[in-house]
């Protein structure tokens, strides 16, 4: 698997940026701006870092789905992760039993940044990614978890 962490920072720093001195959502049209931001953030996506991978960007429902080429790999000797207690959910409540994992137990699949409340200032902290798999936790898999950007390395697995 190659390391591709630097494409995905250089998305997340353009989005961020771009979100919130571009696209801040006012009273009266925050679900338009928000949808506006959605439609370029996606174009970003495409050629800061599926272009440069030669990926391609067609086969996936980006940002809604889970992306099975991009693994996160976890740095450090645990890894802080909050996994939502219903499978398959995407929002809810982030407060599963298990708040700490050893490195190398779970599989992690991408599918977006996520920030707490997206009508406000967004810093792309998390990450929200399907758990595919796991050595150890095995009641996780197929949940959705968000764990914090900067305790994971993202690795392309080279089938895209």
């Amino acid at each position: 698997m190659k390391k591709v962490t630097e494409y995905f920072e250089k998305y997340r720093e353009a989005s961020r940026h771009l979100r919130n001195i571009y696209y801040v959502p006012k009273d009266d049209d925050v679900w338009d701006i928000l949808d506006d931001f959605e439609e370029v953030s996606v174009l970003l996506f495409k050629h800061l870092v599926c272009a440069p991978l030669n990926i391609g960007y067609e086969k996936y429902d980006w940002f809604n789905e889970s992306i099975s080429c991009f693994k996160l790999q976890a740095q450090g000797s645990r890894l802080p992760i909050m996994i939502n207690r219903i499978p398959n959910v995407n929002h809810g409540y982030w407060d599963h039993e298990i708040h700490t994992v050893d490195p190398d137990d779970l599989t992690l699949d991408f599918i977006c940044y996520f920030d707490w409340n997206p009508q406000g200032v967004i810093d792309n902290r998390y990450i929200m990614c399907k758990i595919s798999g796991a050595k150890v936790s095995k009641n996780v898999i197929g949940h959705i978890a968000l764990v914090e950007s900067h305790y994971v390395e993202i690795h392309h697995a080279g089938h895209s």
